[in-house]
């Protein structure tokens, strides 16, 4: 029938939307009621289809497996990480980002729990952080090198003047620092004196040497219990000290104190940039063509703080971007010189002088005064070399120093121990009695040793009891150990053996309260395998001395060496 022909279109589809069929139907029986119907039809058919593609995309949603993102980033930082990861949570669906603020020395403190969990993201405050991740066998690599930065000045009272050079405020006794392995402005401090070295013509060991009595100075604060950070609210406008500090935080703390200046030495000044970091055990290359989850947040952060918004989020909260350009109205350090970046092998080294010089030794120095130590070694007796480094030691280490001293060799405490205690484990500035402070009481056993020479030598069952010793008068505050001088194995045939000692140091150890014991073996009678084995058990380390003109740098390499 023609009717049927005009109402089934080729192919057999309905073509409801042609005028010419339209037309057909309104002929038919019923047509326009028809017509109707047919419309009405499809409208429902699309009103489903959308429907049931909706329920699709809410049931999918649903299914997706969610993923969770840890995040650290530098305290100054946080308030606006949380903003960007509110800001691009769309982005990555599927993905929950925790976000929780720490320095530097606060993530390496999790390095060093087994029971601690890494960031998957980070977000340094210090130019440190690669040297120290990569010590603990993790893998940094950045997703993008600055997100956000701020200049290093130097903040004080309204009177303060700007020193000629960081080298200047190093070496002026006024630069009260923070601990570096926590706080990025004063790893910087310590860091721009080599990046300013080509202007002031200053050699690195003559900056190490001005670094000491400053990190000594940190020390005794913190052996005393003082906070070494320095609250820029409380300083006063008579202070004449030079803190280390940004730009950023300068700018805040003086909103609650109008006291406060900061000055850029006449060199220029560090910055302090905020990368991002994604963290692994393993090699990765975030910056490839890597589609791990980590890597896609980290990239849409990376987004979010190079646009209008999260540009406009860092310069009201006085963050300078990406490009450094000074902050608008001439605040802050407005277009002060900026020095360049130190290498990072210069950065790790400058860290780790520090550590060797600010963390204060706790000593139980215990030496060998048998009658094999008598003999010479070049133009001097071993025990006389022992004293001489001895009295050098005592020389050049700071007050608040620890330490002890014993003798040993063959029945020299009674009742078959081979140990005796000369100097109990005091400060070296503290009151040992007598009139005397424990370094000049110290003094004055160095000098007797040579004459306390006797007997055999004893040395295994001495290093157990030292070591136990050691243990029992452990302070936190301190590195601690135990200095042996010996010019050889022991022959006390009664003593504890070579393996039963090590076995019971590998037992005592206590890697919460760890204590080193250091070998200064005195002539090649002192090159055995048993003091190597007796260092190691300990973590500890061994050394032979067989030139006289040695002991001083050897000494200073036993002493340092952390």
């Amino acid at each position: 029938m023609s009717h049927d022909d005009s109402f089934m279109p080729e192919g057999g589809t309905a073509a409801a939307s042609s005028p010419k069929r339209a037309g057909a139907l309104s002929n038919l029986p019923g047509g326009p009621a028809l017509l109707g119907a047919v419309a009405l039809l499809l409208v429902l058919g699309v009103v489903a289809a959308v429907a049931l593609g909706g329920k699709d995309e809410t049931a999918n949603a649903s299914r997706c497996v969610r993923e969770s993102v840890n995040l650290t980033t530098a305290p100054a930082m946080e308030p606006l990480v949380a903003q960007a990861v509110k800001a691009v949570e769309s982005d990555v669906p599927c993905v929950d980002v925790e976000v929780t603020a720490g320095t530097v020395k606060d993530v390496v403190a999790i390095m060093n729990d087994p029971d601690g969990t890494m960031p998957d993201l980070w977000i340094p405050d210090s130019p440190t952080w690669k040297g120290q991740l990569t010590a603990a066998g993790w893998t940094g690599s950045p997703i993008t090198e600055v997100i956000a930065q701020t200049p290093v000045g130097l903040v004080s009272g309204p009177a303060a003047d700007a020193p000629g050079s960081w080298v200047d405020a190093l070496d002026g006794g006024r630069l009260a620092m923070a601990d570096p392995s926590a706080d990025g402005a004063s790893a910087l401090a310590l860091l721009a004196p080599y990046a300013e070295m080509k202007a002031t013509g200053t050699s690195p060991d003559e900056i190490k040497q001005m670094t000491v009595p400053v990190a000594q100075s940190y020390s005794e604060r913190s052996v005393s219990g003082e906070d070494n950070a320095t609250d820029l609210a409380s300083i006063s406008a008579t202070s004449t000290q030079l803190v280390p500090a940004t730009e950023q935080a300068y700018l805040a703390a003086r909103r609650g104190n109008d006291q406060l200046s900061i000055v850029a030495p006449g060199t220029g000044v560090p910055m302090l940039k905020y990368p991002i970091i994604a963290v692994s055990r393993g090699s990765i290359d975030v910056l490839g063509s890597g589609g791990d989850v980590s890597g896609r947040v980290g990239r849409a952060l990376s987004h979010w703080f190079d646009s209008g918004e999260g540009q406009q989020a860092l310069a009201e909260a006085e963050f300078r971007t990406a490009d450094g350009a000074p902050l608008a109205g001439g605040v802050g350090m407005g277009q002060a010189k900026v020095l360049s970046t130190v290498a990072a092998k210069t950065t790790d080294e400058v860290l780790r002088n520090w550590r060797v010089t600010s963390v204060p030794s706790s000593i139980l120095a215990v030496v060998d005064l048998s009658a094999s130590m008598k003999e010479s070694i070049g133009n001097v007796s071993r025990i006389q070399l022992a004293a001489n480094a001895s009295k050098v030691a005592l020389d050049a280490l700071p007050g608040h120093a620890r330490l002890g001293l014993w003798g040993f060799s063959k029945n020299r405490g009674g009742q078959g121990q081979s140990w005796e205690e000369y100097a109990p484990m005091l400060r070296l500035d503290a009151n040992a009695g007598g009139g005397k402070t424990q370094k000049e009481a110290l003094l004055a056993d160095a000098t007797a040793m040579p004459s306390r020479v006797r007997g055999g030598t004893g040395v295994f069952d001495t290093v157990l009891a030292a070591y136990k010793h050691a243990q029992e008068t452990w302070d936190p505050a301190y590195l601690n150990s135990v200095v042996v001088f010996t010019d050889g194995a022991s022959d006390d045939t009664s003593a504890l053996s070579i393996d039963g000692l090590v076995s019971q140091l590998t037992n005592l150890r206590d890697p919460s309260k760890p204590v080193r014991v250091i070998v200064i073996g005195i002539s090649e009678d002192a090159d055995t395998p048993e003091l190597a084995q007796i260092a190691q058990a300990t973590g500890g380390q061994n050394f032979l001395v067989t030139n006289p003109d040695d002991i001083l740098g050897v000494l200073a390499s036993a002493l340092l060496n952390r």
